[in-house]
């Protein structure tokens, strides 16, 4: 076969691909539109939070979650939303850098607790559930199953 017969072919073959490719993608991507109220239905969404954890009178936040008010997006948040001055960033940092370590400690106290309440092969088994890692479940998403169901746990 001559050379210049062989590069169109060639391009013509990875174009048809990559098109195949393409409307695949978009298929898949309509199916799981129309897939996922029928799985919201199997899966009741949760309630919602209470309406703010710290009520004020006149708070301007919203409402958040525990985990939210000392994670480490709130001071950017804050700091763009609220404008804050240099000592008013660096007092919120080091309050949000103190409770963190408070929470780490309680959660470390609590893991002492819970393993004193073990037998010796309860702990060992608790110890191996603490060092996996979280997975929550995605819904909508094309991320596969774990092979074995794991205990929630709340490890940082």
């Amino acid at each position: 076969m001559n050379d210049w017969k062989v590069i169109p072919t060639i391009v013509l073959a990875t174009v048809l691909i990559f098109g195949a490719g393409v409307v695949t993608g978009g298929i898949l991507v309509d199916y799981v539109k129309q897939a996922r109220p029928r799985m919201a239905a199997k899966h009741p969404t949760p309630a919602p939070p209470p309406a703010n954890p710290f009520p004020t009178n006149n708070s301007p936040l919203a409402p958040l979650r525990s985990p939210q008010i000392l994670s480490k997006d709130l001071l950017p948040e804050l700091d763009g939303e609220l404008k804050l001055t240099k000592e008013q960033h660096e007092a919120i940092q080091k309050i949000i850098g103190d409770n963190q370590n408070l929470m780490r400690k309680v959660v470390q106290d609590a893991r002492l607790e819970i393993r004193e309440a073990l037998t010796p092969a309860q702990r060992q088994q608790f110890d191996e559930l603490i060092k996996r890692p979280l997975h929550k479940p995605t819904l909508g998403t094309n991320a596969p199953l774990s092979a074995a169901p794991t205990a929630p746990t709340n490890a940082p």
